[in-house]
């Protein structure tokens, strides 16, 4: 069995560590690392082919622009296909050998998708608790594939889960993120992380629907703050209006906030899977890479 380690790369990261890490958590196993990185990292891409000159595990490829870590694995997969599994590990942050080790135990004993759950300590894990909670009822309200709220760009996919996902590349993102894959084992690796841990700013996409709806949520629970104060204020200042006008606005004030969370629900489901991939745009893509050590399919 061989195994892929696909690592998106938007900003230079310690080589030698990542290599090192990944090399040191899989010992008995084989398997190649594809680096792949955005445009306009030339000196970067340069520091892969001198760094590892006699190193025919690691492999690489350049895009001729900027884009989206997403779309990097989306390409990344379709060479990673023939691999028996690929562990997509995000250059955010350097590769964790005890996460590793877990992704293969896992798939292994037979998982086709291993996922990675971040948890905190202290007051920051009951707040992400109830943001993840919230969050969850909206998207079963709203009739959405189950998100088990784990790391978007750090997971293990067997051999069949990514020719499957080949298949569908404008949906990669929402394939691998959302569970939607009936009948395929599944597991969760869960990672205690420290309160004051700080995700890596360079790898966050707020893309225009995110923004849209988040200012949509404000408005919205605005306007119903707004509306409830109004009815509060007219009760006690024993304003002449007609009991119907009292119904109306507190009628407004809960279609608000329902609003608000339907919002909420959209603002955080954006940030998690983004927007289908442009099939133009990922043809244009795939016929400027620049490879290294990259030969053909088995």
């Amino acid at each position: 069995m061989k195994i892929a380690f696909l690592v998106p790369v938007l900003t230079e990261i310690d080589l030698a560590k990542t290599f090192g890490r990944i090399s040191e958590s899989c010992p008995d196993d084989d398997f190649d690392v594809y680096f792949a990185i955005n445009g306009k990292l030339n000196s970067f891409f340069t520091q892969v082919r001198s760094t590892f000159l006699n190193e025919s595990r690691v492999k690489a490829f350049m895009v001729d622009r900027p884009v989206d870590e997403h779309k990097l694995i989306t390409l990344g997969m379709e060479l990673t296909e023939p691999y028996d599994a690929t562990i997509i590990y995000s250059g955010k942050e350097l590769p964790n050998k005890d996460v590793i080790r877990a992704f293969i135990s896992s798939w292994k004993a037979g998982n086709k998708i291993v996922y990675l759950k971040k948890e905190y300590s202290g007051f920051k894990k009951l707040w992400v608790k109830m943001k993840r909670a919230w969050y969850s009822l909206g998207i079963k309200i709203l009739g959405i594939f189950k998100d088990r709220c784990a790391e978007t760009d750090i997971q293990l996919l067997d051999q069949d889960v990514v020719k499957t996902i080949n298949q569908l590349p404008a949906k990669n993102r929402q394939l691998r993120v959302l569970d939607s894959f009936v009948g395929y084992p599944v597991d969760v690796i869960q990672l205690e992380l420290d309160s004051k841990s700080k995700e890596n700013k360079h790898y966050e996409e707020k893309i225009k629907q995110y923004k849209l709806c988040n200012i949509a949520e404000v408005s919205c629970l605005l306007g119903g703050f707004a509306l409830l104060a109004l009815c509060i204020v007219g009760f006690v200042l024993k304003l002449p209006m007609p009991a119907v006008v009292y119904i109306l606005i507190i009628a407004l004030g809960l279609l608000a906030f329902i609003m608000a969370f339907v919002f909420s629900t959209k603002k955080t489901l954006h940030y998690r899977v983004g927007l289908l991939n442009e099939l133009p745009e990922l043809n244009d893509l795939r016929t400027k890479i620049e490879k290294y050590n990259i030969t053909q399919k088995k």
